[in-house]
């Protein structure tokens, strides 16, 4: 009666101990998860970015140009965007 008496207790410990340490390598496997996503995310977003860089770049290519040409040249080119931006 005794041992039974003694290991009730031991167990009810043992048990405690078990949920502390389940705990802790789901929270550790939840963490990992939520690294993995962030690293996805993040690599798709520097997707977004190099297309945007890469768009802003002719625009300012385009700009640059527009600068830079005599007025007829300017007032052509002017002329030919705002007919295609028409056309969109």
């Amino acid at each position: 009666m005794d041992g039974i008496g003694i290991l009730v207790p031991i167990l009810g410990i043992m048990c405690g101990f078990a949920a502390i340490i389940t705990n802790a390598v789901l929270r550790s496997q939840k963490l990992k998860l939520e690294l993995a996503r962030e690293e996805r995310v993040s690599g798709a977003s520097d997707a977004e970015v190099m297309r945007e860089i890469q768009r802003l770049k002719e625009r300012i290519a385009v700009l640059e140009k527009l600068a830079t040409d005599d007025d007829r040249k300017l007032a052509g080119e002017i002329e030919r965007l705002r007919r295609s931006e028409e056309r969109i």
